[in-house]
């Protein structure tokens, strides 16, 4: 590039589009100028301009789906690599940028698929190996995961990643002395590489806070700082050290991070969605609609409903220990199908209003076709085994559909595991999450969709006949048995003391809460929010309602 003068070569193309504004080549250098100079959403815009250039481009489609996933904009990236496997379904590389942008975006069935298809068109290689590795872990298949990672490092013993990916493979597997190994030996092979924050993990697992401290302030004087994933690990270990002012503050600091990337709440979308919802999920509206005229047959839901950090990891690792239930963690599928609604009915309405097609004639089957489809999706995605007539669905804020869960399934359990809104909201600001319109990166957009998701489950309510159980947390940790019992029971399982050691559950819980629910039960986390008191009392009056309707008090 005229002997990497880049700013004679930004001039020159910059002259030739005056002249020529869809010159290609032009447009191509510069978009190469951009990313050199790290001005990645400036290279997009123009491969994008690129692309309606010449739409079958395979090159601009795999660079922009690359592009995107480095910035986090997964669904775009998707929408890239699947344009890149229709212009060439045997190219291994548009197979491996579907397959990244699957598995990020929490499809990871669906990315080991397109993992599978880049190894048998280009044969095994350790890059693409480590990958399909990390998405099996992220399934939770942690035995075959280790496997993958032992042929990847086999075929490159170099690759640092590999080894970081299979050790935080061997901690989700509770195999901590083998993961601690395969720190040790990044350590070896990079002395200068930061794995701070995962020696500390390793270190809080055993109950070592302080040393996991000390590792952590260590990876936090390395260039670039601890990053939001650093902090929020400070900010558990100083909670269980009784540091709480310190601990709050590294929270908030993460959360202006995660912020800084790009991950805001979409108030405006969700409070669009939830006054259409409430609006169209009324009395007089539903006793129109028709319902599945029979039963599915094969394995069916419990959905588990309720925010994230609120207890329903805990309540899905005890129904999973029960010997008729298949354990689903967090399925996509009832928020594919909902947004599937229009396109099924043949509706020119969006969701929820284009459910209003079922009062046609010609559409009184729809639900039976809506719930089959998300059996479908769901069944694909749930390692169903001998015995197992349940499965659950724990993705979290699922009530937001609890009108549509009700009619495609009018008899499935339903259970709503509620937890104080203090705890919950404080316990979200400890961990990376997008749920519910990426709501956590902020204390006071976390208790904003908190209230709306629970008023929305109390309209619900008072509007449609639930299969619903609440299930409190504190209920649930301080009389454990009776609680058990009547959850089985809920479910209509009898009873099996299997689900009260829920600890001895070997899966892998693939949430934030995978560590907790290896321990024993245990009480620490009840009102955990009375320590921080004094930092939440900003959004105490945008919850008190919702903490008076649920019976709790401040």
């Amino acid at each position: 590039m005229l002997s990497g003068d880049a700013g004679t070569a930004r001039r020159l193309c910059l002259e030739i589009l005056e002249e020529a504004p869809d010159h290609v080549g032009a447009l191509r250098v510069l978009a190469g100028l951009s990313q050199a100079d790290g001005a990645v959403d400036v290279a997009i815009t123009l491969l994008r301009r690129i692309q309606r250039l010449m739409p079958d481009d395979l090159a601009v489609s795999q660079e922009l789906a690359g592009l995107l996933l480095g910035a986090k904009r997964t669904a775009e990236a998707e929408a890239q690599a699947r344009n890149a496997v229709r212009l060439a379904p045997e190219a291994p590389t548009s197979h491996s940028l579907l397959a990244m942008a699957l598995t990020d975006g929490h499809q990871p069935h669906a990315g080991e698929f397109h993992y599978r298809q880049a190894l048998a068109l280009a044969g095994p290689d350790a890059v693409t190996l480590s990958n399909l590795a990390w998405n099996l872990k992220l399934q939770g298949r942690v035995d075959e995961a280790r496997t993958v990672y032992r042929e990847a490092t086999a075929f490159d013993p170099s690759i640092l990643l590999t080894w970081l990916g299979w050790a935080l493979t061997e901690e989700a597997g509770r195999n901590l002395e083998e993961a601690a190994r395969l720190v040790a030996r990044v350590r070896r092979l990079d002395p200068a590489h930061d794995i701070g924050t995962i020696e500390a993990t390793l270190l809080a697992r055993r109950g070592e806070w302080e040393a996991a401290l000390v590792a952590l302030r260590g990876a936090a004087q390395r260039p670039g700082g601890p990053g939001s994933d650093g902090l929020l690990e400070t900010a558990r270990v100083l909670d269980r050290l009784g540091r709480h002012d310190e601990a709050f503050a590294a929270m908030m600091e993460a959360k202006a991070l995660t912020r800084q990337a790009g991950y805001h709440y979409a108030a405006q979308a969700a409070a669009e969605l939830t006054t259409r919802l409430a609006g169209f999920f009324t009395a007089s509206r539903l006793r129109l609609l028709p319902r599945p005229e029979t039963e599915a047959a094969g394995p069916q839901p419990v959905f588990i409903v309720g925010a994230p950090r609120s207890g329903t990891t805990l309540v899905e690792q005890i129904l999973s220990a029960h010997p008729a239930v298949a354990a689903g963690d967090e399925l996509p599928a009832l928020d594919q199908v909902a947004a599937m609604v229009p396109q099924m009915l043949a509706s020119p309405l969006a969701y929820p209003e284009a459910l209003s097609e079922l009062w046609m004639g010609d559409q009184r089957d729809g639900l039976t076709r809506l719930r089959d489809e998300y059996l479908r999706r769901a069944r694909r995605l749930v390692t169903i085994g001998p015995g197992n007539r349940l499965f659950t669905d724990k993705m979290p804020f699922n009530e937001l559909h609890l009108g549509l869960t009700a009619l495609m399934f009018p008899t499935a359990p339903v259970v709503h595991v509620l937890r104080h809104p203090l705890d919950v909201v404080l316990s979200m600001m400890a961990h990376n999450l997008t749920h519910g319109f990426n709501c956590a990166g902020d204390l006071e957009t976390a208790a904003r969709h908190c209230r709306r998701m629970l008023e929305l489950v109390a309209h619900y309510r008072q509007n449609m006949l639930l299969r619903y159980l609440p299930l409190r947390y504190e209920d649930l940790v301080q009389d454990f048995e009776p609680n058990v019992r009547r959850l089985l029971g809920f479910a209509g399982l009898r009873f099996d003391r299997r689900c009260l050691r829920f600890d001895e559950n070997r899966r892998y819980a693939r949430t934030a809460s995978y560590a907790q629910v290896t321990e024993r039960l245990y009480s620490r986390s009840l009102y955990r929010y009375r320590a921080y008191m004094r930092h939440l009392e900003p959004v105490v009056p945008i919850l008190e309602p919702v903490i008076d309707s649920l019976g709790y008090s401040v």
